[in-house]
């Protein structure tokens, strides 16, 4: 009996660690970084989205890196805002430069059954307070070669204040 119980303890110390192993895992980070790279080039949003901006990725730093370069006008003025993308050992990760003055960083998860990367934020730089404006998650839908999805949620006094989704279509 003291050997069954034995052999008990370290069968489930066995699975506990197999079981830990599992869901550390690899990530998903250098899969969800391929897809990011798929999109380098210059985007245009689709006739049916916002007021018509621009979006230019490419890779930097060695291929370490992507940069996003968005761009369009409202109510005359330029509005750009930049989002660098990188791996963070496995983990995938974006840091935003937001016109409200702040940068959130978020670390992503990709379903690749759905095509979807889907960031949360993780912190965030030069938030004035915590009831101050904020992107706080997004998700990219890969749809094909020339079209991907974004959804930017933006938080204020604490919960969600509004969604910015957006279609573009790779500019040939």
């Amino acid at each position: 009996m003291k050997n069954l119980k034995g052999t008990f303890v370290v069968l489930a110390l066995g699975l506990g660690l197999a079981a830990a192993t599992v869901s550390a895992g690899t990530g998903s980070g250098p899969e969800a970084f391929e897809k990011l790279k798929s999109l380098v080039g210059h985007w245009e949003t689709d006739k049916t989205n916002m007021d018509k901006a621009t979006l230019d990725v490419e890779l930097t730093s060695g291929g370490t890196a992507i940069l996003e370069k968005f761009h369009m006008v409202e109510d005359g003025k330029p509005v750009e805002m930049t989002t660098l993308y990188y791996l963070d050992d496995d983990q995938i990760k974006l840091t935003h430069y937001c016109m409200a003055g702040n940068q959130p960083t978020m670390k992503g998860t990709y379903a690749p059954e759905t095509k979807t990367l889907t960031f949360a934020l993780v912190s965030i730089s030069n938030l004035k307070n915590a009831d101050a404006g904020h992107m706080h998650h997004a998700t990219y839908t890969f749809l094909d070669n020339d079209h991907f999805k974004t959804t930017w949620t933006f938080r204020k006094d604490q919960k969600d204040a509004f969604t910015e989704d957006v279609t573009y279509v790779r500019v040939k």
